[in-house]
C-alpha cells in the first residue's frame, strides 16, 4: 500500500501517523510513502520523518520511506506547469496567460519579489530549485547556441545576476526555454546524511510518481547509476548492500515469494552487469509515446544479460523476444495477507 500526502514534503502531522499506523495494522501489510527527501540545508525535516517511522514501527505498524539514492534529472519550463509553480507565490504569475505572464517576468521588481519568496522557509523542499546560476539551458529558440550553456556563465558575461540571465533567455524564447537545474543539494554533507539514511531500517531505495512526470522528471535509472556510483563514484555503499536493497529488501517488503534472491528452487530472475561500465547515459527526450508525446529516457549501460524465470529475456542492451513472464497474484505468489479493510 502505498500512502501520498502533503504533509510529507515538511514533516507528518500527528493526524498523519495515526492514520498510517491505523491503516497498516487494518491492512496487514506494509505502508509505504514517498520520497523522502535529504537535504543538509534542512537536516531536522528528514529526521523528524524518520521519528515518525520509528513511532510507527513502536505501534506494531510496518511503514517504510522510499528514497532516491541518485538526484533525479528534471527539467523546468516557464511555458508549463512544472515544480517551479510550487514556489511560494510564483504560483499565481506562472498561471496568467502567457502575454501577462510575460510582461511580469519582464518587471524587476516581480523579479526581485519572486528571488525573495523562493529564499524563504515557506519553499521548503522546493528551495532545492533555486541554485539559478548551475541551471543548464536546454532546448533553446531565439540563440540556439546557448544549448548547453550554465546560466551562472552567462549572468557572469552579461554582468547580472543568474535569475535575471535566466529569464532573459526564457523571455527571448517567449517561454519556451527547457531548463534543467542543478541541485542545491547535491553538497557532500547531504551525500553523507544519505548514506546514514539508508541504514534505517524504514527506509527503502526506489520511488514513484506512478508515471505523472514522463516528459519532466527522470527517476528510472537510479538503479544501474547507484550501482556505478557505489562501484566507481562516491562509494557511499557496498555492492552488496546496493544489490540487496535494489532486489532482497523491495521483495521481502511487497511479499514475493522465491524472488530477490539468489537461492536453490527460487525464480531465476537474474542480471549480469559489468562492474566497470554499469550506470546511466545521457537523459534524453524522445518522442514515442501515443499520439508523439515526450518521455525522457536515458539508457542503461553495462548491462550484458537479463533472464526471468531462467530465460533471456535481454542481452547488450537488445530485447531477445522471449517473453517467459507472468502476472504475479496476490496470495498465490505473495507471502501477503489478505485485506482486512472493509
Amino acid at each position: 500500500l502505498e500512502y501520498a500526502s502533503n504533509g510529507c514534503l515538511d514533516g507528518f502531522s500527528d493526524d498523519d501517523v495515526e492514520f498510517m499506523i491505523g491503516f497498516a495494522k487494518a491492512a496487514g501489510r506494509p505502508l509505504n510513502w514517498n520520497v523522502l527527501t535529504v537535504d543538509s540545508h534542512d537536516p531536522e525535516r528528514y529526521r523528524n520523518q524518520l521519528k515518525a517511522m520509528d513511532r510507527c514501527a513502536e505501534e506494531g505498524a510496518r511503514v517504510v520511506a522510499l528514497t532516491m539514492p541518485i538526484i533525479v534529472g528534471m527539467n523546468m519550463s516557464f511555458l508549463t506547469y512544472c515544480a517551479l509553480n510550487l514556489l511560494p507565490d510564483w504560483g499565481q504569475i506562472l498561471a496568467l496567460p502567457p502575454v501577462a505572464r510575460l510582461a511580469c517576468l519582464r518587471d524587476a521588481d516581480v523579479r526581485k519579489y519572486m528571488v525573495e519568496r523562493a529564499a524563504s522557509p515557506d519553499a521548503g523542499v522546493f528551495a532545492r530549485l533555486t541554485g539559478w546560476d548551475g541551471y543548464v539551458i536546454g532546448d533553446t529558440f531565439a540563440d540556439p547556441s546557448l544549448r548547453g550553456a550554465r546560466v551562472g556563465d552567462l549572468a557572469a558575461a552579461a554582468g547580472t545576476t543568474a535569475f535575471d540571465a535566466l529569464l532573459d533567455v526564457v523571455i527571448a524564447d517567449d517561454l519556451r526555454t527547457v531548463l534543467w537545474p542543478s541541485a542545491t543539494d547535491d553538497d557532500d554533507e547531504s551525500w553523507a546524511m544519505r548514506a546514514d539514511a539508508w541504514q534505517h531500517p524504514a527506509v527503502l531505495i526506489g520511488g514513484s510518481d506512478a508515471g505523472a512526470h514522463l516528459d519532466r522528471m527522470c527517476g528510472q535509472p537510479y538503479t544501474t547509476q547507484w550501482l556505478g556510483d557505489c562501484l566507481r563514484g562516491r562509494k557511499l555503499a557496498t555492492l552488496e548492500a546496493a544489490v540487496h536493497q535494489l532486489t532482497g529488501a523491495p521483495a521481502a517488503l511487497f511479499g514475493l515469494v522465491d524472488r530477490g534472491r539468489v537461492a536453490e528452487g527460487a525464480w531465476a530472475d537474474l542480471v549480469l552487469f559489468d562492474p566497470e561500465t554499469i550506470g546511466s547515459g545521457a537523459i534524453e527526450m524522445r518522442n514515442d509515446l501515443p499520439g508523439g508525446s515526450g518521455r525522457l529516457w536515458a539508457d542503461a549501460l553495462g548491462v550484458r544479460h537479463v533472464w526471468v524465470g531462467g530465460v533471456e529475456v535481454a542481452r547488450d542492451g537488445e530485447a531477445t523476444g522471449a517473453l517467459p513472464g507472468t502476472v504475479l497474484r496476490s496470495g498465490r505468489d505473495t507471502a501477503t495477507s489478505a485485506m482486512g479493510l472493509a
